[in-house]
Formats: structure tokens, C-alpha cells, sequence
């Protein structure tokens, strides 16, 4: 759940990077490779389910 909440944290703060790029306050490459790269952890977070590993014995 820590994760879910860390990535929602950083999909709002890479969006606001994504807006001051658009303002032409940095670049907007930066700003779509933060934004990119969150939305990628948050999704991946969302999917993430605990899987058999198999018997260990």
C-alpha cells in the first residue's frame, strides 16, 4: 500500500514538473520522463500481487 501512495505522490509532483515545462520553466523532457516514469511505477505498484513461489522444502 506504501508504494501505491509513494507513486500517486509522484505522478502529482511529475505533473506540476510536466506544467512548469509547458510554462517553458524547464524542459519539457524532463518533465514527460518524470511524468512517464511515475505513471510506470504507479501502474506497476496497482499491479504487483503476491505469486506462488513454489515449495521449498
Amino acid at each position: 500500500m506504501k508504494k501505491v501512495l509513494i507513486g500517486i505522490l509522484c505522478t502529482f509532483v511529475s505533473f506540476i514538473l510536466f506544467m512548469l515545462g509547458l510554462m517553458k520553466f524547464l524542459p519539457v523532457f524532463i518533465g514527460g520522463l518524470f511524468m512517464f516514469l511515475s505513471i510506470f511505477f504507479t501502474v506497476l505498484s496497482f499491479s504487483e500481487r503476491k505469486r506462488f513461489k513454489g515449495i521449498h522444502s
